[in-house]
């Protein structure tokens, strides 16, 4: 003799001793019960875009980047690297939005820069230690 319960009892059971359901109870959550929330909006109502591959944070940089690889190919620089990391004090890191090596050897670092993100304290604090510490003059376009 096995043991018989309708679905009703165990629902009724699981409630009463607050344990939940078999799966194959549970309700499938529909997208109509729960909203997606949207996606919060950029701080600098910055839009991110791709380019050969590569994503930026806003239309601006990627513009600059386009500009920049196009002066490379023609030969007005030996290299051009996006995103790269500078070590500042305090194991804070920097992150330059391009770095091109000049001919000469040396090199440029050049950030994509809005009004609004030129005045951003962290920003600006980051920029006066680069200059200071290590010597590097970042160039805002």
């Amino acid at each position: 003799m096995g043991l018989y319960m309708t679905e009703e009892w165990l629902r009724e059971y699981c409630a009463k001793h607050g344990r939940p359901l078999p799966r194959e109870m549970r309700k499938p959550r529909r997208e109509a019960e729960e909203p997606i929330p949207s996606p919060k909006p950029a701080k600098y109502r910055n839009k991110k875009t791709t380019v050969d591959g590569i994503e930026f944070d806003s239309l601006h940089e990627a513009q600059v980047y386009q500009v920049l690889k196009t002066q490379w190919l023609n030969g007005e620089y030996r290299g051009l690297m996006c995103q790269v990391p500078f070590l500042l004090p305090g194991g804070v890191k920097y992150y330059a939005d391009f770095v091109t090596l000049n001919r000469d050897g040396t090199y440029t670092v050049i950030d994509a820069k809005s009004e609004a993100t030129r005045k951003d304290k962290t920003y600006r604090i980051k920029k006066r230690q680069m200059k200071n510490c290590l010597e590097i003059e970042i160039q805002e376009v």
